[in-house]
């Protein structure tokens, strides 16, 4: 028998179930379906990570490491992040995946009241999360401003967006669900407006392998108060082992660190030793180099009704949906289809595209490509 009035939280009331899960149920009720929504490599880990892994859990490292994690592997993440982009955080913290460090960033940083600016469109559980904190959220348009154009900032409107209440300046480059990466005056011109204002600039890199563009920029490199955010999941094929990372000021990170020893303790122990035993032994150019192709299928193979610009990063694509097209009647006709592709409005105000995953077997997105070119011509 339900309760009338479980008494739930106001915080957890305004929070809405992710339209993202909600596909996962759905998948598992259908027969044979052509999965183009799942945000997840397609491919298993390579051999070494698996190997390394199942070393660690026989040798008995399966109980807790120190909070931050194991010093020698928050020493490569260091050391990595500083040849990449020319500076060296201040310090590391391993975290339970990215959304883990997005949750110990924000719970840190954010007091009610405090203004944090996000994209739209952008991943579901960078408002919700921002709610959680009572904080007041302010969205930047990174829509493109003409067809089949690029999605990217407009640094004019990010400084009319920025108040003295403005404690953050969120990115993600490379996006989800967009495929859009900021360039290097993009990064430069977000840092330096919060340098200005004193804001944090929080940077979810967790497809920073996923890059199609030559420059590839973070704000490590210019933000006066960076917290850079990256992981595993996706370059390795591991989401399921919750790793990822934090870099950043000391007394940002060492906040992070007091929180994770009364929340998640620390990241998965037998998974740090393995990704410290194998990561300088794998190459991981030619997942991105899969990936790429696939970018390239999609872009040259999906009906220019959907006005798509090849993604720059990540392995989405966010195509519009065709002129007269009511957003529900389409997602059901692809359905009807047995197709799988995530609404436009799980993460943002419109309700004008929907996100493809190009992260599925050839054979899979053949399909799935096939199925949106025959409701295009519907369209046309």
């Amino acid at each position: 028998m339900a309760i009338p009035d479980p008494g739930l939280s106001e915080r957890v009331r305004g929070i809405e179930p992710s339209g993202i899960r909600r596909i996962f149920e759905l998948m598992a009720t259908m027969q044979d379906p052509i999965n183009l929504s799942i945000g997840q490599p397609h491919y298993d880990p390579p051999d070494e990570l698996i190997e390394a892994a199942c070393q660690a859990i026989r040798a008995g490292k399966n109980r807790y490491t120190i909070t931050q994690g194991l010093p020698q592997l928050n020493a490569m993440v260091l050391a990595a992040t500083a040849a990449r982009h020319g500076r060296e955080p201040e310090t590391c913290l391993m975290t339970a995946g990215v959304s883990g460090g997005i949750v110990l960033t924000f719970l840190c940083l954010l007091n009610p009241g405090d203004e944090i600016l996000l994209p739209d469109p952008g991943f579901v559980m960078y408002r919700h999360l921002a709610t959680l904190c009572g904080a007041t959220v302010r969205y930047y348009d990174i829509y493109p401003k003409q067809p089949r154009g690029r999605f990217g900032v407009d640094l004019g409107e990010i400084e009319r967006l920025c108040s003295k209440r403005t404690k953050i300046v969120f990115v993600n480059s490379p996006s989800n669900p967009t495929g859009g990466v900021l360039t290097r005056a993009e990064i430069e011109g977000i840092s330096r407006i919060a340098n200005r204002v004193g804001a944090y600039v929080v940077s979810d890199e967790i497809y920073d392998l996923f890059c199609y563009v030559d420059d590839y920029a973070s704000p490590v490199s210019y933000a006066e108060r960076c917290i850079q955010l990256g992981g595993y999941s996706k370059t390795f094929g591991i989401p399921g082992w919750r790793m990822g990372y934090a870099t950043g000021p000391a007394a940002v990170l060492d906040a992070m660190k007091t929180l994770q020893q009364f929340s998640f303790v620390c990241a998965p122990s037998p998974f740090q030793y393995a990704l410290l035993e194998a990561m300088p032994q794998i190459d991981l150019q030619p997942y991105r180099e899969q990936y790429r192709q696939k970018r390239d299928f999609v872009f040259n193979t999906l009906h220019p009704i959907y006005q798509l610009a090849a993604p720059e990063g990540s392995f989405y694509a966010f195509p519009q949906l065709p002129p007269g097209a009511e957003a529900a009647a389409f997602l059901q006709a692809a359905l009807q289809e047995r197709l799988l592709i995530v609404p436009g409005k799980s993460f943002s105000s419109r309700d004008t595209h929907f996100r493809l995953s190009f992260a599925a077997d050839d054979a899979v997105l053949a399909q799935g490509i096939a199925v949106l070119n025959d409701l295009a011509t519907r369209y046309a």
